[in-house]
């Protein structure tokens, strides 16, 4: 037995075989398939079908190739003689059953047989189900080409016909009001199809809303004659005059009369206790897309037993254009059968420009729907909805209500007993109603990127779309739907969409003005948002006017206080009552945003009601705020870096502690960052460059360097602008200090050269100081050894005679760098011991924790292991080790090292491991390259030469532009792991080409390291004369630097050399010095150096 087949093609073209998804088809036999649907029952002939499967040029075999299909979709559909051959063609057999496109024909034949014997019940009722049927756009993910294209065309017209007659027979029922919105929503859809303009005036007029019905012609009017030239029709004249008249008729004219006798509507007689069922609805919006999550929550809430809460009540809320309506009515369509007993849809107009419906008349609306006539409602409220609640009765009915303006307006619209689930939208989060009568709110954000996108594609179904133009275009809609549906239709009035090009307009004629569809003020953007902000009181519009000048994605309730010029005391309400409304976001606690529409609007009545003084003024107030805000976080959290002088603070004064400081820095960082940028472009401009000065030690430590970068230039550009020698010093200062993190070096040097000639000329000597100590870090990046000792010493110089001791510290640092790598051990040590007492001195623990680090690092090169390993345990017991991110990770990396030395590998490589794992999220490339360089020499240590060779590249490529310490030590480290893998030639090429620029730049360390293992890979190769001649310089660079280990490692090499050499004496003492050396420093003696 073959299981029933089931065919849909209104929407995507889906198969359904014995209730389950059929087979996937190819893309080809998905159309062949469609073909046959859309002729269904009918022969379609051979060459048609060729013609539109091919359309460019059938294959040679097209015939051949169609019938292969055709045996392909058979087997697929488990039925053989589905599709049969004959004279004119393949024909698919398919009965209304089977086929949804013939079940809805049926559907609506059978409504216009019952609405012309006056079952008017039973017509709708027949319509319903039929449109129930269309899922979207019939055959959607079938290209609409030839056959294809003239089904759509055929389709789409008979649902609109459907649409029609359903809000016809909908009027002839007394369903008014529930009519609106789907006629309003047709009428702008079809701004030509008089039809829907004439039903919803009458729609209107029933309603009592004559004056809304007299604006339909009057809209409807100026169309026509703006853009075609003429007038309305007849039937739509005649309907104005009678509404101007107040003619009696329209009353109960049946629409089916209109254009004739109006004679009153006929119904074939039914007994009083059978009124319809009220299936008011809206259409569904199109492509609705998204919202997984809140469809699940609707499902969950419909489908609850929970009998503390008998009638479910959600709430959803959203600023104005989110997708409220459209969510609750989609929502709505898909669950109908949970609600026999009908769906109550009413707009309760709380955010148009008319007054809001009150109770008594949306309870007049529903009793009206449920049956009872407008004589026979209450005329007190509380009575009405009594009445309500009694015709509502058992029934299990989803009543919707659009639009709520409050939870005064939607109580006495609240059903009293079990089975009905009312689903309410508002702008504002109606917590009264929620906290008296239960229920869930549930609030809407813009949609996601890839749903905002996949909308706007949906939509655009002629022509392809660049992705990357949709994602920008949906970024620069806010990912708003209503904003994304807007653009999609006016996008879709051209030939071909041009995104690209619709872009650029917007950018040119403004968003608020451009997101609007012509003809259509309801559908505009910006007359949304006024409809929500024209009912704030006075105090809260001023505030949500000064929200839109802030720069920055957000605001704490004290910057908002600032920009207001009052007490958080006073802005909270005020703030609150917006986040209420929806026109602004209480995205975190204490934090407030507004999505990017609303900022534009916000600002653009900023500029509409506001002086341009009192603008600047608010403006003003918030930048120094920021400004004192970052000093107070510097001078508690970055004392070692020289900065300028704080500002004078207004009031009391804010001493945060190390903690406060840090999260105040992390939160704020994208409003500080913009403030610099608004303060760069528009003024003050002092504030762009002490705000970026005020943040040179944040960025520096916390690894921001891009964005440092972007704020130094801003700055510059400030300083420039204002003609501001002092000001330009500190922001060439601060740009340098930006780009040398950022591995920028070349520039940061010349910024640094430019920023200590500005600061002399200044006179601000710490200034300079601080621009000569970045031309050391540069020259120590760079492999200027000695030049970089002639600036650090000169700004140690400066510091000390100003008795600046952070800076000295500092200074120290680099000092002792360049004195490390240029072999010079002992100096580099006692420069170290200097910087621990200059920091016990300053009381600095950042400044002591640096020192023992680098003490730790430079006796484990002395040999040291002892003090090495004394000192990294003292530098781990300080808390602010613990504290700066940068510091920590150099520390377990220093402890790698030293482990791997004492021959405790797996501690080394968990010490490594760790390192990598609390890099910080964007750190710096010179210490990201020193602990991948790291853990690289640990692996490489236990046998695991290929992963060493993987961290060895990235570090190098980390380090292409500078950073030659680390770029060497991975070099020399990647020739290593070549050489023990056997690789000869490389690891050869590899060691001399690192040679040669550890030479040329003084890298005495790196020399003799690499020159011990040259000597190595020499004598593998069987040349052991030039081995001697390395492993000499060898002995020669690791004695006078004091590299004891590197001393050790070139005594093991030549004792193997003098063994091959025969001189087995010679590689006795050698291999006794190795050995003394290894032993006397700690480390682990390798296994060839064992007695």
């Amino acid at each position: 037995m073959v299981d029933k087949i089931d065919f849909k093609v209104l929407g995507p073209l889906e198969v359904h075989i014995g209730g389950e998804p059929g087979p996937r088809l190819s893309p080809i036999r998905r159309r062949l398939l469609a073909l046959l649907l859309a002729r269904a029952g009918t022969p379609v002939g051979v060459d048609a079908l060729t013609a539109s499967l091919w359309p460019e040029a059938p294959p040679p075999s097209a015939n051949a190739t169609l019938q292969v299909h055709i045996h392909r979709i058979r087997r697929a559909l488990g039925d053989a003689e589905r599709i049969e051959r004959g004279p004119g063609g393949y024909k698919i057999a398919v009965t209304a059953e089977e086929l949804d496109v013939l079940r809805f024909t049926e559907l609506f034949e059978r409504s216009r047989g019952e609405r012309s014997r006056g079952e008017l019940e039973a017509a709708i009722g027949s319509l319903e189900q039929g449109l129930e049927l269309w899922r979207g756009e019939p055959y959607a993910d079938i290209e609409p080409m030839g056959l294809i294209a003239a089904e759509v065309n055929r389709l789409t017209e008979q649902r609109l016909v459907a649409w029609q007659a359903l809000h016809e027979i909908g009027l002839d029922l007394g369903l008014h009001h529930g009519s609106i919105a789907p006629l309003r929503e047709l009428a702008r859809a079809h701004p030509y199809t008089e039809r829907f303009n004439v039903l919803l005036m009458l729609a209107l007029y029933r309603s009592g809303r004559h004056a809304e019905a007299l604006e339909v012609f009057r809209a409807h009017r100026d169309r026509l004659v703006s853009e075609l030239g003429i007038e309305p029709g007849e039937l739509m004249q005649r309907v104005h005059r009678a509404v101007l008249r107040a003619d009696d008729r329209l009353a109960d004219v049946a629409t089916s009369s209109l254009e004739g006798s109006w004679r009153p509507v006929r119904r074939k007689a039914v007994g009083a206790a059978q009124a319809p069922v009220p299936r008011e609805l809206p259409i569904p919006p199109h492509r609705f897309t998204g919202r997984d999550d809140e469809l699940r929550f609707l499902h969950g809430l419909a489908g609850s037993d929970d009998v503390a809460e008998p009638v479910p009540i959600a709430v959803v809320t959203g600023m104005g254009g989110i997708g409220k309506t459209a969510l609750a009515v989609h929502w709505a369509h898909r669950v109908t059968e949970r609600f026999p007993d009908g769906q109550l849809f009413i707009d309760l107009r709380g955010h148009g420009e008319g007054p809001a419906l009150r109770p008594i008349e949306a309870l007049t609306a529903l009793l009206g729907s449920l049956g009872v006539p407008p004589a026979h409602v209450p005329l007190d409220a509380d009575q009405a909805a009594a009445r309500f609640r009694t015709q509502i009765g058992t029934r299990r009915m989803l009543i919707v209500l659009d639009n709520a303006a409050s939870a005064e307006q939607v109580r006495p619209l609240l059903p009293g007993s079990a089975g009905c689930m009312v689903l309410v939208t508002s702008r504002h989060r109606l917590a009264d109603l929620i906290a008296w009568h239960g229920g869930s709110r549930l609030t809407l954000d813009p949609l996601s990127s890839e749903d905002a996108q996949t909308l706007v594609t949906g939509l655009l179904r002629r022509g392809s779309t660049d992705a990357a133009e949709v994602a920008k275009l949906a970024e620069l809609c806010g990912r708003l739907p209503l904003a994304l549906r807007i653009a999609a239709a006016n996008l879709a009035e051209g030939a071909r969409p041009d995104v690209a090009g619709y872009i650029a307009k917007l950018s040119e004629d403004g968003l608020l003005a451009s997101l609007r569809v012509d003809g259509s003020q309801d559908t505009a953007i910006r007359a949304v948002f006024e409809s929500s902000y024209r009912v704030m009181p006075d105090a809260a519009r001023r505030l949500f006017r000064l929200l839109g000048l802030a720069p920055g994605p957000d605001l704490s309730l004290e910057a908002a206080a600032s920009l207001a010029a009052t007490s958080t005391e006073e802005v909270k309400p005020l703030l609150d009552q917006l986040a209420a409304a929806h026109l602004l976001d209480h995205h975190r606690p204490g934090r407030y945003r507004l999505h990017d529409l609303l900022r534009l609007y916000a600002r653009e009545r900023a500029e509409a009601e506001d002086a341009p003084r009192l603008r600047a003024d608010a403006v003003e107030r918030l930048l120094g705020w920021y400004v004192r805000g970052a000093d107070a976080c510097r001078q508690r959290l970055y004392p070692i870096l020289v900065g300028l002088p704080a500002q004078a603070a207004e009031g009391e004064r804010w001493e945060p502690t190390a903690d406060e400081a840090a999260a105040w820095l992390n939160i704020e960082l994208g409003n500080l960052s913009a403030a610099v940028q608004h303060a760069a472009e528009h003024g003050p401009h002092h504030v762009a460059w002490r705000l970026a000065d005020a943040l040179r030690g944040y960025m520096w430590l916390s690894m921001h360097g891009g964005e440092s970068v972007r704020i130094g230039r801003a700055a510059l550009e400030a300083a420039k602008r204002a003609d501001h020698a002092l000001g330009q010093a500190a922001a060439e200062l601060g740009l340098a200090t930006a780009l040398t993190r950022s591995s920028m070096t070349a520039e940061a040097m010349a910024h640094s050269e430019r920023a200590s000639r500005l600061a002399a000329e200044a006179g601000w000597t710490t200034g300079q100081a601080a621009a000569e100590h970045i031309l050391a870090v540069g020259c120590y990046q760079t492999g200027r050894l000695r030049e970089g000792l002639v600036h650090g010493t000169a700004a140690w110089r400066s510091n000390r005679k100003s008795r600046q001791a952070r800076s000295q510290s500092a200074n120290l640092i680099t000092l002792g760098n360049l004195h490390c790598c240029l072999g010079r051990l002992d100096t580099a040590v006692e420069l170290c011991r200097e910087q621990l007492r200059t920091a016990a001195e300053a009381e600095d623990d950042t400044c002591k924790a640096s020192a023992l680090i680098d003490l730790a690092d430079v006796n484990h090169l002395r040999g040291r292991l002892d003090l090495a390993d004394e000192y990294m345990k003292a530098a781990f017991e300080l808390e602010a080790s613990r504290a700066n991110v940068v510091q920590y990770c150099d520390l377990f990396r220093i402890a790698a090292g030293i482990h791997l030395a004492a021959g405790r590998p797996d501690e080394a490589l968990a010490n490594a491991r760790k390192a990598l794992a609390d890099l910080p999220e964007f750190p710096s490339p010179r210490l990201e390259a020193s602990v991948v360089c790291t853990l690289g020499t640990v692996l490489d240590a236990l046998g695991e030469h290929r992963e060493a060779i993987a961290r060895y590249d990235r570090a190098l490529e980390l380090t292409a532009q500078d950073s030659m310490d680390h770029r060497l030590k991975a070099q020399l480290g990647h020739a290593k792991a070549m050489y023990r893998l056997g690789e000869a030639d490389q690891a050869r090429n590899g060691a001399a080409r690192t040679l040669v620029e550890a030479r040329a730049s003084e890298f005495r360390i790196v020399e003799g390291q690499t020159r011990n293992l040259l000597a190595k890979i020499e004598l593998g190769e069987g040349r052991p004369a030039a081995a001697a001649e390395h492993a000499e310089e060898a002995l020669r660079v690791n004695r006078e630097t004091g590299h004891r280990l590197g001393e050790a490692e070139a005594h093991r090499v030549t004792a193997e050399i003098r063994r091959v050499e025969g001189r087995p004496e010679a590689a006795g003492r050698h291999r006794m010095r190795a050995r003394e050396i290894y032993r006397d420093t700690g480390a682990a003696i390798p296994a060839d150096l064992s007695d």
